[in-house]
Order: structure tokens, then sequence, then C-alpha cells
């Protein structure tokens, strides 16, 4: 029917969009291994609790994740109604802390706050 009409196979263009496919997925493979071995260590932290202990000072407590050996740098802040900050500090991590140790760290506020965070750590 082909040579009669002139019509080209189509197994030639269903072979080009399978040769096509499977290139790209090599691509997409070869970009998230990539991604994955070659990606940045990260510093994750989580709250256990926070107790507002006066108008000036707050306590949070909360974990954090982190590749051994590394020193990390983790920010808590106190928020108060209006979620302004009211208080903030900075807390080192040393490379020997252990995994599932607790931290605990008081916080000076300039107004009583209702909210403790730490939602940024980073490596040092």
């Amino acid at each position: 029917m082909a040579s009669r009409y002139g019509k080209k196979p189509v197994r030639n263009s269903r072979l080009k969009i399978s040769i096509a496919a499977a290139a790209l997925l090599a691509v997409f493979l070869a970009w998230a291994a990539w991604v994955t071995i070659f990606a940045p260590p990260t510093v994750k932290a989580s709250v256990a609790g926070y107790e507002v202990v006066d108008s000036s000072h707050t306590t949070i407590r909360f974990d954090v994740v982190k590749p051994a050996g590394k020193d990390a740098v983790c920010a808590a802040r106190v928020l108060d109604k209006a979620y302004s900050v009211v208080g903030y500090r900075e807390i080192l991590i040393d490379a020997g802390a252990a995994d599932n140790k607790v931290f605990s760290v008081s916080v000076n506020t300039t107004q009583e706050g209702v909210t403790g965070l730490v939602d940024n750590c980073w490596l040092k």
C-alpha cells in the first residue's frame, strides 16, 4: 500500500520518537544523580517546644540534624502577637554535638513573646 500511494512506513517515525524519549529519560536520570550526589550538605532544626518565662525571656527547645563533624549555627527568634520579632539569638552547634540531643536556649526579648522559632540553620 505504501508503494502504491507513496506513504512512508509509520515504523520509522515511531523509532525516532522512541529514541528521543530514551535520550530525554537518560538526561533526566543523569541530572537526578548529579543533584543527589553533589548536593551541598544541609542543616535542619525542629522546635520541640518553647516557654514564655516572663516579658523579657523565652526558652526554646529544639533538635538539629546536621552532617557529622561540622559546626552549625541556628537562629532562634521570638515573635509577639503581631508576628514581629521581639527576640533573636544565634546558637553555635559544635561538631561534637550528639545527633539526638535536644538543645535549650534562653532568648532575651524586648516585650512578651507568644511563640519561639528556630527556622534558619547553616553550616559554619
